[in-house]
This record gives C-alpha cells, structure tokens and sequence, in this order.
C-alpha cells in the first residue's frame, strides 16, 4: 500500500544534504485563504502555455533497481499529458514539466518517497532583465510505501499530473 499526502510547496531550499522542504499543511497556523491565493496565481501562470516538455530528473540506483525507473515515469507522464490533450513539444519555448522523485530506503524497508512535479517557464528578472527558468506551478506528495510497491510511486506522480491537467484546461482551450 502506498501512503501519500498531497500538498502544495511554499518554500524549497537547497541544503548541503540534498533537498529541504519547508511545506505548508492546512492544520499548522494557516489559513486556507491564502492556500486558495496561491493556487490561483499558480493556476494563472498556466495561460498561454501552448506545448510541454517533459523532463524527469535521475532516480537514486536504489529506486531504479526497485522498479520505479526515470525511463518508466516518463513514458507514463508522456502518455497521461496525452490521453488528457496537452501537446508535448521540445521547443524553447515551452513550459517545462519537471518530475522529480526522491527516495530512501529506511533500515526497515520501507521507502519514503518525496515526488514533485513542477512547472518551469523562461521569466524576465523585472529589476536587471535577467532571464531565467522559474518554476510557476507545482504540487508535490510525500509518503511511504514497500520496497515492492515501490513502482506504484508513479500512479502518485501520474495523480500529480491529473492536477496539472486540470489547471491547465482551467485557464486553456481545449481545443489548441
């Protein structure tokens, strides 16, 4: 069986140990308001993306050895973008689909698993007119699961997606 809770990032840093995750959960001093904001301008960030392309970050050898392989969730994100009508391209100018999944193997066996699927598109810094990727929508799931489960981690990532999907055409046509 595999564990997982949904949740919105509000803050990732990059620590000397990989990456840390500050997140908010609805329970701890927040208000569901400004969840709803975000969610919204997130949402928004959405409009006018034409094509997707994918892109799955490398698995630790562990997670791959186990059956959740990068080649794996990326035919299956593939296929669901697909299946729900958003167009994958490889230009520039597309938005970048980000999939990434972390885990570790505990003493006991069981995997925790940390899986985030973002949005990435080329913004200009207003202050110096820099360029740069930012990333403008993303949803992440954190839990655990067996090491022989551990393949089902991309149903949690493909459930991710459906998210995406369903902001997107929110503030897309479906017919582009």
């Amino acid at each position: 069986m595999v564990v997982s809770i949904v949740m919105r990032m509000w803050l990732v840093k990059r620590g000397p140990t990989g990456w840390v995750a500050a997140v908010g959960l609805g329970v701890v001093l927040a208000s569901t308001v400004p969840a709803a904001a975000q969610q919204d301008v997130e949402r928004e960030n959405l409009a006018g993306i034409r094509d997707v392309n994918v892109v799955v970050a490398d698995l630790a050898d562990d997670a791959e050895a186990a059956g959740l392989t990068r080649r794996g969730l990326l035919d299956a994100v593939e296929r669901r973008l697909e299946e729900r009508g958003v167009r994958l391209g490889s230009s520039r100018q597309a938005a970048d689909l980000y999939v990434n999944v972390t885990t570790h193997q505990g003493a006991t066996g069981l995997y925790a698993y940390y899986a985030r699927v973002s949005v990435q598109q080329l913004a200009t810094i207003e202050g110096n007119q820099l360029r740069a990727y930012v990333d403008t929508w993303d949803m992440a799931s954190l839990g655990t699961t067996g090491g022989a489960n551990l393949p089902r981690v991309e149903e949690v990532v493909l459930q991710i997606v459906d998210l995406f999907c369903d902001d997107y055409f929110d503030v897309n046509d479906r017919r582009r």
